[in-house]
């Protein structure tokens, strides 16, 4: 499986760090970068014509400007393997990058997922994947559920990560021009 992301490191970014440090303390929560990366997903598919996607990525990032988008609150997907996230504001930079990638990915993807399409993607900010116990996420939601949780992160890369064979990675990485 492959993914396009934009990473991040709220290890170390302040009002991340902080909660961070609490839910591993409290919850005994384990961050995405121990499972996958902390990340916001573009995309997602079983396999991409590597060659050409990462080309058309970095056409896509030699021209892109990075830009800020805002974090307000928490987030699950539930599941098999639920998934505890932060939720990303909706921007026009943020909808307009995210439908020319998907638009210049199309034909390089193998069983995209259709959860990323522009009609249905709910951007995110993934903390953990998978990893998520019953009584990790109640005590990680009691937790957080009554701070206003708010802030400001900026996309300025674009990355393919995969998850084969149990193993995780980053194939490639591109920054995007600075703002």
């Amino acid at each position: 499986m492959y993914a396009l992301t934009t990473l991040f490191d709220i290890e170390t970014n302040s009002p991340f760090a902080e909660m961070w440090r609490r839910l591993q303390t409290k919850c005994g929560m384990v961050t995405a970068n121990e499972t996958s990366f902390v990340h916001l997903s573009w995309q997602g598919a079983a396999s991409y014509d590597l060659e050409h996607a990462r080309v058309a990525v970095r056409q896509t990032a030699s021209i892109t400007r990075a830009f800020k988008v805002n974090i307000a609150g928490i987030g699950i997907f539930t599941g098999k393997k639920p998934v505890l996230f932060l939720n990303v504001i909706k921007n026009r930079k943020l909808l307009e990058l995210h439908e020319v990638l998907w638009d210049r990915l199309m034909d390089s993807a193998k069983d995209m997922n259709g959860f990323y399409s522009p009609v249905e993607w709910v951007p995110h900010i993934t903390l953990t994947y998978g990893m998520l116990l019953p009584g990790d996420l109640s005590c990680a939601v009691a937790e957080l559920m009554y701070e206003p949780f708010t802030a400001e992160l900026e996309i300025d890369n674009l990355a393919f990560i995969f998850l084969q064979d149990g193993m995780v990675g980053i194939d490639s990485r591109f920054e995007l021009q600075p703002a």
